[in-house]
Formats: structure tokens, sequence, C-alpha cells
């Protein structure tokens, strides 16, 4: 969509993204390039609609000439669409380039297959082209963010170790704009860097909470994936007794009479359950702080961010309960709200299209 970025372009793009509305001296500090070269980048920008000057504010520099206008992001340049799912539900979003949901929507899903995801995500972009301001040029692309808790049988068509390029090439070729596909945990990241807490940090780990834990490390806002491209497995820093994982309070729900099948359904309980949620949460953050405890002095992140598809209330809770002592990582929760996978996987195309890959 926009074939001219250079490496410098993406540059000072990743600083608006981090910082946001920002003088090009601040650019300039941020991105590492010279005074003139953020110019001369910015006017480019400028000319291919990605970033705007704001008007209405200038920054003193302390400089002869004229105060210098800030710059920022133009949120209705381009558009992304993000994409979650469980075994019984999907959700899509509409993201502009400043962060904004435009559109969103959570359907019953039939089965958490490919062709059932593609099926239902054809149906409900058809309907956000109708209903928003969305047009197809200014797409960036389809984010997918893909379970890692799946039944084996779901799993195996999701291979993303062996199929990730067939499964890409397969959306791609059915839907209107490029694709791009990530596990759970790490898209989610992703939406961290780009619209949530983690542009505010250098290096990040993300522990993702669905019906297991899973996790992914940022290091220099870029993730790390490993050799074999398999980081981020860090249920085993859990494993002394019942992980602190959504299939544990589905439990401890299950067991005090508040039967659920899925974690969308604790969105739907009758609130004489937050009792047993309150009781879970207290159990859950020492052991998310005894493991974490392990996890943290070896990579040595400066935060730990909880996400996941637990209810933002419940992982605040979880955030401001752990223990991790003195000189710890900060830990906080996510603030993107119950559809963070889906605005993560809106992320990616960001993410890929516009920030600088190495």
């Amino acid at each position: 969509m926009f074939p001219h970025l250079t490496h410098g372009h993406r540059k000072v793009l990743e600083a608006l993204v981090r910082h946001g509305t920002a003088a090009r001296g601040a650019l300039a500090k941020a991105s590492g390039y010279t005074r003139p070269a953020v110019t001369n980048l910015v006017r480019d920008l400028m000319d291919w609609g990605l970033v705007e000057e704001d008007n209405g504010a200038y920054v003193h520099t302390g400089r002869r000439g004229q105060p210098q206008k800030p710059v920022s992001l133009r949120s209705g340049a381009a558009y992304a669409f993000g994409i979650g799912f469980t075994a019984g539900a999907l959700d899509l979003v509409a993201m502009d380039l400043g962060g904004r949901v435009v559109g969103r929507a959570r359907t019953p899903l039939a089965e958490p297959t490919p062709r059932a995801v593609l099926e239902a995500v054809q149906q409900q972009l058809e309907s956000a082209y109708g209903k928003s301001h969305v047009v197809r040029w200014r797409q960036l692309g389809v984010g997918i963010g893909v379970p890692a808790d799946l039944p084996p049988e779901q799993a195996q068509a999701w291979n993303l170790a062996y199929r990730r390029e067939e499964l890409i090439g397969y959306f791609a070729n059915n839907l209107d704009g490029l694709a791009f596909i990530e596990a759970e945990p790490l898209a989610c990241g992703i939406g961290e860097r780009v619209f949530g807490a983690g542009g505010r940090y250098q290096t990040y780990l993300i522990v993702h909470i669905g019906l297991e834990i899973g996790g992914a490390l940022f290091i220099e806002g870029r993730p790390f994936r490993g050799g074999q491209g398999g980081a981020g497995q860090i249920g085993q820093f859990f494993s002394d007794g019942p992980a602190p994982d959504g299939r544990d309070l589905m439990n401890a729900l299950t067991a005090a009479g508040f039967g659920v099948s899925d974690l969308s359904d604790l969105d739907i309980l009758p609130e004489a359950a937050q009792s047993v949620i309150d009781d879970w949460t207290v159990s859950a953050a020492a052991r998310l702080s005894a493991g974490l405890a392990k996890l943290s002095p070896f990579l040595s992140p400066d935060a730990i961010i909880l996400t996941g598809r637990l209810s933002p209330a419940i992982l605040t809770a979880l955030a401001e309960a752990i223990r991790l002592g003195d000189g710890a990582p900060v830990v906080e929760a996510s603030r993107l709200g119950a559809f963070q996978t889906a605005i993560g996987a809106a992320a990616l195309p960001v993410f890929c299209n516009l920030l600088p890959q190495g």
C-alpha cells in the first residue's frame, strides 16, 4: 500500500506510534536521524497522507525562527482489521492508524477451523465495509490471532509451525488484501506494542491467560521468536499444582455451581459468582507471583503485561495482586479491553507494513 517507505520513514512512524504527537526535533532524537533528515522524511510522509501537522499547537525550541508545529499519525490514512476467536465465538475489529476502534462485532463460530473462520470473516467484512467509512484501498490488511489452546483436532488445522505460509496464502487469496497470522500471545504482544502499554517499554514480557498460559518476549520492541520459532512457551514455570489459567478459573466456578463452558461465559455470570472469582484471583496471583519470580530475573524485562481472554477487570485485579519483590519489573494489565486479541491482530498489518523490521 505504501511501497516507497524506507527504513528512515519507518523509524519516524515508529517514533510517532511510541510517543504520539511530537515535534521534528523530538522525532530526530527518537529515530536517531538528524533534524534535517527528519524534516525531509516527515515531508514525504505528509505528501503520502500518513502524518499531519497539528495546526492548533506549537513547540518552542528556543532557536531562532518560527516555532515548530508537532506532527502525528493521520488516523484516517489507513485501516486494519483484526480477528480473534475461541472454540465458539469470533471477534472482528476495524482499527484506524491512530488506534481508534471504528467497528467491532462478536459472532458465533460453528467450529474453530480455518474454513469456518474465513466464512465468518468474509461475512463480517462485507458488513463492516457497508456500515463504516473504511474504504478498501486504504486497508493495510487483515490480522488473525490463533489461539494456542484449541482442542487437538482443531489445533492441527492451524499448525503454525509447518503451515503458516500456506495459511497466510489461503486467507490472502480469499480476502480483500494482505493476511497476517500469529499465535495469540504474540499477536496480543504486538497489539500492546502498537496500540497499548508496550509502546512505553523497550523490553517486555507478555503473559497471556487463556484456557492455558502462553507468553511472548519483546526485545527492543521486536518479538523474540527463538531459533526454532517456538519461543514463548512459559507454562512450565507455573506447573507446581494447577496452573493459574482460564481452565482453572472455569473449574472453580463449576465446582461452586456456576457452570461455564467457554471463557466468554465469564461476561454473563450472575453477581453471586463474583466471590468465587475474587477467591480465585487471590490464589492465582500467588501462583503467578511464584512462577514469575523464577522467570523475570532470567529475562529481566522492563515490564510484564498480562493479556488474554479473561475480563479486563480480572486481569487488572491479578496484576495488582502479583508480588515480585524490590527491583522487579512493573506488572500491569492490558488496557485494550475485551476485544484485545482482535485488536492485537489488527496491529499485525500496522506493525508489518509501516514499522521497521530490523
